[in-house]
């Protein structure tokens, strides 16, 4: 009986490790007085280049875009590119608890 109990709690606690380590949603509002033609974005404690989030698409100036993020919260990097080929980032964003990042134009962003 007590090999049951032990067993049936470390398959809860593995369950439970495996549930919080799952990918949450964001939406990212483009703020920015320009449409993004890239966006990238990057957990800046794992290796490995930004991936484009818009693939063909572009995001306007007050449109979002729904992405999932899993890892760590503290360290991410967006990356925004316009049609001139200008480049704006957002560094060591601190994503706990968030579920909405508005990009500013300026490097600075809104996050709710």
């Amino acid at each position: 009986m007590k090999l049951r109990t032990l067993l049936l709690t470390a398959l809860l606690v593995l369950c439970f490790g495996v549930v919080s380590s799952s990918a949450r949603e964001i939406a990212i509002v483009n703020g920015c007085d320009f449409t993004i033609k890239q966006l990238g974005l990057v957990d800046s404690n794992a290796s490995g280049p930004a991936q484009d989030l818009l693939g063909q698409e572009v995001l306007e100036s007050g449109e979002s875009l729904t992405v999932d993020i899993q890892g760590d919260d503290k360290g991410w990097e967006l990356i925004a590119v316009d049609n001139e080929g200008a480049q704006v980032n957002w560094q060591n964003l601190d994503l706990s608890g968030v579920t909405k990042i508005t990009l500013k134009g300026d490097g600075t962003a809104n996050l709710q």
